[in-house]
């Protein structure tokens, strides 16, 4: 799941709209800035794998991916933002949680339990469907986005932009899909 994060995110914004934007759409992409300082400092490892879909296999991404290190950095994440009220952090808590939910669809036994652990979770939409994950990933999309734009016109924010915000989440979508990654 790539773009379906952010589409997540403007779902999320969408029923809380007190919690900021930006700490939402930081907060579903949160463990992936996470994975790459890791991977940066060897503390987790990716493999490059061209021709199979995804392109990467993620050998080691316990601390940035497991269960319960979602938890604990949804936690964290959101502690920055008590002091905006309750439903603002839980939002923003979510939001990186979400991370997690998302991911466990198209990952391919690669997200632990917890870091070391021996139990690997994933239903692997990624290599079991190397067309048919960007479909799905594209009606969550679609149902993120139809529900943000259907929540903006109703209560009248997020400043007349809500049809922008999910355009760019799918043309994001649509530059990963793997059309265009086999014809790089």
């Amino acid at each position: 799941m790539y773009a379906g994060h952010y589409a997540a995110g403007l779902a999320i914004k969408a029923n809380q709209p007190q919690a900021p934007t930006w700490a939402l759409l930081l907060g579903v992409g949160f463990l992936d800035v996470l994975f790459g300082i890791f991977v940066m400092l060897g503390i987790e490892k990716v493999t490059v794998t061209p021709g199979i879909s995804p392109g990467f296999s993620l050998d080691f991404i316990d601390w940035s991916h497991s269960l319960a290190m979602s938890i604990v950095w949804a936690v964290l994440f959101s502690s920055f933002f008590w002091r905006r009220g309750r439903a603002v952090a839980l939002a923003v808590g979510f939001a990186v949680f979400s991370h997690f939910l998302l991911d466990w669809p198209m990952h391919p036994h690669d997200l632990a339990l917890w870091p070391h652990s021996s139990i690997h979770i994933g239903l692997g939409l990624w290599q079991r469907l190397p067309v048919g994950w960007w479909w799905v990933e594209l009606a969550f999309i679609g149902a993120g986005c139809t529900y943000y734009v259907v929540r903006a016109r109703r209560i009248g924010t997020f400043g007349g932009r809500a049809l922008w915000a999910c355009a760019v989440v799918v043309l994001l979508h649509v530059i990963n899909s793997p059309w265009l990654a086999v014809a790089k």
